[in-house]
């Protein structure tokens, strides 16, 4: 089986590297850095890896690279001799890891998941541990890993539904690698039970929460909120965030039908992806809106949508928000985070596609504290209920808010749990 993965992998690897160049070149990442992706690297960067006592973690992309924000630094403070190889497999996911690059933490691409390029990578690592964050199953890391008896399991781990029903095809074969994890530290009782359902020996499976609940703390006003908005007391602002191609021309009929009554409305639309921003600035122009964009600062005030065209800034701009949209939810992408938006105290809406975080859209849902809307009239009807009605936007609000406080915790439970393996790794490990 391992030959017929490495050969369908190394397949996919070379008709992905196309699309990856691109993404590099909008994320204006150098070219060179594709070679880290077959596990070579430069002698610079091998030098900062030889001599250390390491823990790689594996942080696919932006979210998983922010949900993992506060453990590292709690990582960093508790274990002084230690350092970090952190990996992402997205320009953007790298972008958000450079923001806490340093001596200690080393940021790089992951290499593919092919046996020869995982085990050169191992050699030039020599990792004491390695972690993966949610959902990160690479069979052969996991594999060789474990042949070298390094230590290697998951945090914060979940697993949807809808991925559930796609790993079940294969868990004659999941099993066996998953069975090769050390640990397995899952957000919830049913991701737990799916883990152990498709073969993780439930011994291994601890549940110990969403660490991305810890990661926004109370709400800040943001540092550039006046070359955003101008006159905001004058202002509604209704944020769409993390939206995907699709749902930007709904959300700007909805935008166009809501001015007729609020026409001090200003919309700020943050696209998920933004290598797709030209497709977004047509749909604004077919719309017959005037737009700015957010790196253009204190150009064209006036203009009714504002368009983000940076990464990082969405959290804080959530704070200028009267309501929030939460995109990905009208597309079957499983919907994006809700946090970031209940930890400004705004009341949300979203799509029924959220299966990517369904129980936090549970929660917010029993709480009162978001609107799930089945379609673009309904949308434009909560909308309309809620930008007349400051008080129902404000009890909201406080709702989201409590929800998010009463789910904290994993980021600490996550390190105390680690601590007891990683005080067991004082020894060099050699890797063959």
């Amino acid at each position: 089986m391992k030959w017929l993965y490495d050969f369908c992998f190394l397949i996919f690897a070379l008709f992905s590297i196309p699309k990856f160049l691109v993404r590099l070149n909008q994320a204006h990442d150098s070219k060179e850095l594709i070679w880290q992706r077959w596990g070579i690297f430069s002698k610079t960067l091998k030098g900062r890896f030889s001599g250390r006592r390491i823990l790689w973690l594996h942080a696919v992309s932006v979210g998983e690279v922010m949900a993992a924000r506060q453990w590292i630094q709690n990582f960093l403070k508790d274990y002084p001799t230690w350092t970090l190889a952190l990996s992402a497999t997205t320009p953007t996911g790298r972008q958000m890891a450079e923001t806490l690059a340093s001596d200690r933490v080393v940021v790089f691409y992951a290499p593919f998941d092919l046996s020869n390029v995982v085990r050169r990578f191992l050699n030039i690592l020599q990792p004491k541990m390695i972690v993966l964050m949610e959902t990160e199953l690479w069979p052969n890391l996991i594999s060789e890993a474990s042949a070298f008896g390094i230590p290697i399991g998951i945090v914060n781990g979940r697993i949807s539904p809808r991925s559930f029903k796609q790993y079940q095809l294969v868990s004659w074969w999941l099993g066996s690698i998953l069975r090769k994890l050390s640990f397995c530290l899952v957000q919830s009782e049913r991701d737990g039970e799916y883990f152990s359902k498709l073969g993780m020996p439930q011994d291994k499976i601890f549940c110990t929460g969403n660490m991305k609940f810890d990661h926004f703390g109370a709400p800040e006003k943001a540092p550039f909120s006046t070359s955003v908005i101008s006159e905001r007391e004058k202002k509604l602002v209704w944020v769409a965030g993390s939206t995907n191609w699709n749902e930007e021309e709904a959300i700007l009929r909805v935008f166009s039908r809501l001015r007729n009554n609020f026409q001090n409305l200003q919309l700020i639309l943050a696209p998920r992806h933004p290598e797709h921003l030209s497709k977004v600035i047509g749909a604004v122009r077919r719309n017959g809106f005037q737009y700015r964009l957010f790196s253009e600062n204190g150009s064209n005030h006036q203009a009714p949508v504002l368009l983000i065209d940076r990464m990082g800034v969405l959290a804080s701009l959530y704070s200028l928000a009267d309501v929030v949209f939460v995109g990905g939810s009208f597309v079957r992408r499983g919907g994006q985070n809700p946090i970031e938006a209940a930890c400004c105290r705004k009341p949300l809406l979203h799509g029924p596609n959220v299966f990517n975080f369904s129980e936090v859209y549970q929660l917010l849902n029993q709480n009162h504290a978001a609107f799930q809307v089945q379609s673009e009239e309904e949308l434009f009807q909560k909308l309309k209920l809620l930008l007349e009605q400051p008080k129902l936007r404000a009890d909201m609000g406080s709702q989201a808010w409590s929800v998010v406080q009463s789910m904290k915790g994993a980021t600490a439970r996550t390190l105390d749990y680690l601590s007891r393996w990683i005080e067991l790794r004082e020894q060099p490990v050699a890797v063959a």
